[in-house]
């Protein structure tokens, strides 16, 4: 008998079903089960059933559908769409079934955070009790129970089941003298007054090398890493919006999930459905982000007091430089006094525009 057991609920007369099941995993190591198509292949579903993975496309508006073909050789088709994805916390979607087309659920599953396990709450809202019993008549508790306990053994081997080594970027553009905001930064000027050069590779001075590198990096980004005093200035009045925000002109319905490391939560967040925030510390956000980045890019953004934190802690794998053809001669350094003599880097690539200097190094461990 498995350590621990699976409890499916479903009251006489009630058109719910709730699954709860308790793992020796982190709510980050079942987020990326629930998320990545290629795990999701490998625990969803009855035992002896082969899985054909359509698409799985798991964020806010995205869709998904996969196929089961049974020891018969027949094929049934599920499919849904993605309403919530909170990484580590909460993912709610529709699920549907070829076969039935007019029966949808609403599908919610919760990770509790146990203190190092978790304990997944599943719940599924059919449109009727006849449907729900329906479900039930059709195998449904083989299926959950086979698939709870697939996904406990996933989680549980850490080459399948841990969050994936994503690598960690800092990404930021910095000038001649080491200063990557100037002085002055508010929530009007971002970047401090006079500092707008240091984004003209961005703006008004990319040129088509520039655009290539810009739209590279926004690709390759599958979570994003900010400081509270980035968050405050981005979601103040005059910083993102629908057109604008990470990779600045890139299409926003793309963009990666922004993880924001603060003491304490804001009152209010104008875009919030772009944020999650971290309270407990550095390797909880890379952590968090790695899970939510499935194998592509985390990256830092800033400020540069964040970029340091995580350069200093030892969590940063490579160090990306947009070096701008101009000194500041203060603001916001990205080396300030105190960064430790241990930090070497080794060079990895350099492209030289008109607005910049794109610099990648190694950061040697």
């Amino acid at each position: 008998m498995s350590e621990n057991p699976t409890t499916i609920t479903a009251q006489p007369g009630s058109p719910f079903i709730e699954v709860v099941r308790d793992f020796d995993a982190t709510p980050a190591q079942l987020f990326r089960a629930y998320t990545d198509p290629e795990l999701v292949t490998r625990w969803l579903g009855p035992r002896g059933i082969e899985m054909r993975l359509i698409e799985h496309d798991a964020r806010p508006g995205g869709t998904y559908r996969y196929a089961h073909r049974d020891r018969e050789g027949d094929e049934h088709v599920f499919h849904g769409v993605f309403h919530t994805v909170t990484p580590g916390e909460r993912i709610v979607q529709t699920f549907e079934h070829d076969g039935a087309p007019d029966v949808v659920s609403l599908d919610s599953a919760t990770f509790e955070d146990l203190g190092g396990r978790t304990r997944l709450r599943t719940r599924s809202v059919f449109p009727s009790v006849e449907a729900r019993d329906a479900m039930i008549a059709g195998g449904m508790e083989r299926g959950v129970l086979d698939s709870m306990d697939r996904l406990d053994e996933l989680t549980r081997d850490p080459a399948e089941g841990g969050p994936e080594a994503s690598v960690v970027v800092v990404d930021i553009s910095m000038s001649l003298d080491g200063y990557v905001s100037a002085p002055g930064v508010d929530l009007e000027h971002g970047l401090g007054v006079g500092g707008e050069p240091l984004h003209a590779w961005v703006t008004d001075g990319r040129t088509p090398r520039d655009a290539e590198i810009l739209h590279r990096s926004f690709t390759d980004t599958g979570a994003v890493i900010m400081g509270r005093r980035t968050f405050d200035i981005v979601d103040g009045p005059h910083g993102w919006n629908d057109e604008v925000g990470y990779g600045h002109d890139q299409d926003q319905t793309a963009a990666p999930p922004v993880f924001v490391v603060t003491h304490s939560r804001p009152g209010k967040v104008r875009l919030g459905d772009r944020f999650r925030f971290v309270t407990d510390g550095l390797d909880s956000a890379v952590e968090q982000a790695r899970a939510a980045a499935c194998g592509k890019e985390v990256v830092i953004m800033g400020g540069g007091a964040t970029a340091h934190q995580f350069l200093r802690a030892g969590l940063v794998d490579v160090l990306r430089i947009h070096l701008a053809p101009i000194i500041l001669g203060g603001g916001t350094p990205l080396f300030p006094e105190g960064m430790p003599e241990s930090l070497r880097l080794e060079p990895l690539a350099s492209v030289s525009t008109p607005a910049a200097e794109h610099l990648t190094y190694r950061v040697l461990k």
